[in-house]
């Protein structure tokens, strides 16, 4: 076996950064991004002067023949890299006429885009979302785009909603949750019921959709792709993968989604407790902020020095607010949005910013953590700009002497 791979290819990408750090402008500006070479990144650009861009860099290649996605027989020289898209043929935007660029992670061109840049995009959820919010008044204020970091509505649920709550069971406990469902705002919050049941019913949706197909095994590994997979099935009510395998009858799409229900109503009474009106997605969904290194050594007293957590959180995996959870091991958050910054290019020092835990490296120290709780709340504390700030705001005094 052997692997091509542009990463360890000689590069420029040094080069880029440091004309990306004198660029005075747009035209600069992305033609510094022409070195850069490796990895591919969605870098957004804005100044002073009111222009906004987009530029997706890097050394991309084309192929003979294949995508890159599958191992080929490399011995025919049938599947060998022809070239590199042209920097000026990769996705570009200045000034759009719809006032905004957004970017997460999506897809940023179309099926008629001429070349491959990768078939693994984000599905769009929070794309989705951030495009609803900008699209109805793109001149947001600093506070405004505070709130929308933190948005926690899940495009995904409403997507799915409708056919869930078209259902009519004759069982009062199905009844009561579809209830609860269509009173739900459709938001991750930590203090909703809604959230709590909507997430258990969609990882047991795909389970009673995938698994006896899949196996054990392939579902464990495939879960999170598979939840993606669901949104074109639901307008399919008798495609064949609603069907159990393991039964004698003949399962559609509302059987399924009335047995994914009741399995999560099993499971959050008994993790939750009987009464659905107390669920908390916050109960489930949690955040731990491991020490990398003593973090995880086994030894419980050592861990509780250097560990922080678990503390609620709001979000989902499809929500702005990307709090993500492996799919095969809910519902403890997994990946977070560890860095949040607000830049107000009409007043830098109203620019604002947070991180996950704190500033210090030392777990006695009250800054080690002391950003958990801003983090999570989607508050920030200023960024100082200028020397006045920074010496106004100064707690300590190094200096180190030859």
């Amino acid at each position: 076996l052997s692997l091509a791979w542009t990463a360890l290819e000689p590069a420029r990408t040094m080069q880029s950064i440091l004309l990306i750090d004198r660029a005075a402008n747009w035209d600069e500006f992305r033609e510094a991004l022409r070195y850069w070479d490796a990895p591919s990144q969605n870098f957004v650009y804005a100044d002073v002067d009111g222009n906004i861009g987009y530029q997706a860099p890097g050394q991309i290649p084309i192929r003979a023949a294949g995508d890159g996605t599958m191992p080929v027989p490399g011995w025919s020289g049938a599947y060998e890299w022809t070239g590199m898209i042209p920097f000026d043929a990769l996705p570009s935007a200045f000034n759009p006429d719809k006032g905004y660029i957004s970017t997460a992670n999506n897809a940023v061109v179309g099926s008629d885009y001429p070349y491959l840049l990768t078939k693994d995009w984000d599905p769009g959820y929070r794309a989705i979302r951030i495009d609803e919010v900008l699209s109805e008044d793109s001149s947001v204020t600093r506070d405004e785009i505070q709130l929308l970091q933190g948005d926690s509505l899940s495009t995904w649920s409403r997507q799915v909603l409708p056919y869930v709550l078209a259902l009519n069971p004759e069982d009062p406990t199905l009844f009561q949750a579809i209830g609860l469902l269509r009173s739900w705002d459709g938001r991750a919050t930590r203090d909703s019921a809604g959230a709590a049941l909507f997430e258990s019913f969609r990882l047991h949706l795909a389970e009673r959709v995938f698994k006896d197909e899949m196996g054990d095994k392939l579902f464990e590994k495939a879960i999170g792709q598979s939840l993606v997979g669901l949104l074109p099935l639901l307008e399919q009510p008798e495609a064949p993968w609603f069907d159990d395998r393991l039964t004698p009858d003949v399962e559609v799409r509302d059987d399924i989604l009335l047995l994914a229900l009741g399995d999560a109503l099993e499971e959050l009474s008994d993790t939750l407790g009987a009464d659905m009106n107390r669920w908390r997605w916050g109960d489930l969904h949690r955040a731990t902020f491991e020490n990398q290194s003593l973090g995880q050594s086994g030894i419980a007293p050592i861990e509780a020095i250097f560990n922080r957590g678990p503390v609620e959180v709001d979000g989902t995996m499809s929500t702005v607010n990307n709090t993500g959870y492996d799919p095969a091991e809910p519902y403890d958050e997994s990946k977070v949005p560890s860095y949040r910054q607000i830049i107000d290019l009409s007043d830098f020092s109203r620019s604002v910013s947070v991180h996950t835990t704190g500033q210090s490296g030392h777990p006695f120290n009250r800054h080690y953590d002391d950003m958990i709780d801003l983090w999570r709340n989607i508050q920030t504390h200023p960024m100082l700009w200028t020397r006045a700030e920074v010496e106004a705001s100064a707690a300590d005094h190094l200096t180190l002497m030859p």
